[in-house]
């Protein structure tokens, strides 16, 4: 197992759903929509006579608990994700069997789901340098002087510092989008990307790294612009190397 599949295993299976889940508050059916808004709460599980049923805002009145609504507390973060984004709230069982957390898609602006992204992105960057220097002999010339001379000044400012490390390390995110864009090196990893929409969306995940590096509050695009992005990322690093012949 190399450092990337050590990268992928962490995000993608060894953290799981419940760092962003919250304790589940088991309501009376005396008082339970007054306790709703008085916490703002959306959904909540609703103790009737002994047995417990949901209720969500907007519906009559509480409601069996399906399979459907149940996620299981193994389930990686980044499956999560997605799970939540086509369904609004799941309830999460602890190792006992009972009802203990919840988890909606107001949790996914959690911090533990930003490592996540960022870990994400951070494969992706890893995995295209490695392409570089594998398979790209002439990167140089996909880049503008400006560009390049920045990255070389970074080297040299790091090689001083007795850092070991190349050059393609010293590439910036953006860079990584200019070269594979040159000569329609994009379409080595899907024939029906066009040089527009390989551009667009590695500039997104660019802008989407850096409000992440920053903590930035709003990251600036829809979960479900960000669900695109991860597919866009996982329709790379998922498949084998393509040959770019070069």
């Amino acid at each position: 197992m190399n450092s990337l599949d050590r990268l992928r295993l962490l995000f993608e299976e060894q953290i799981n759903v419940l760092p962003i889940a919250e304790n589940l508050v088991i309501f009376e059916k005396e008082n339970f929509r007054e306790e709703m808004e008085k916490r703002n709460f959306h959904s909540a599980v609703i103790n009737m006579d002994g047995e417990l049923m949901k209720y969500d805002e907007g519906y009559e009145g509480p409601q069996t608990i399906s399979e459907e609504d149940l996620m299981e507390a193994s389930t990686p973060l980044l499956k999560a994700f997605r799970m939540l984004i086509s369904q609004r709230r799941f309830f999460i069982k602890d190792e006992e069997g009972n009802l203990s957390y919840i988890v909606t898609r107001t949790d996914l602006d959690k911090i533990p789901l930003r490592i996540g992204f960022f870990g994400l992105i951070s494969l992706l960057e890893t995995h295209l340098k490695d392409m570089i220097r594998k398979q790209l002999p002439h990167w140089e010339k996909s880049l503008t002087e400006n560009r390049l001379n920045q990255a070389r000044n970074l080297y040299e400012w790091k090689k001083a510092r007795k850092e070991e490390i190349d050059l393609v390390q010293c590439l910036q995110f953006g860079d990584l989008g200019s070269i594979f864009s040159k000569n329609q090196r994009f379409k080595k990893f899907d024939a029906s990307f066009s040089r527009e929409r390989f551009v667009q969306t590695m500039n997104n995940i660019g802008k989407l790294r850096d409000a992440l590096a920053h903590s930035q509050s709003h990251l600036g695009f829809s979960w479900s612009e960000i669900d695109q992005m991860i597919v866009f990322i996982r329709s790379i690093i998922d498949r084998e190397d393509p040959v770019f012949g070069e």
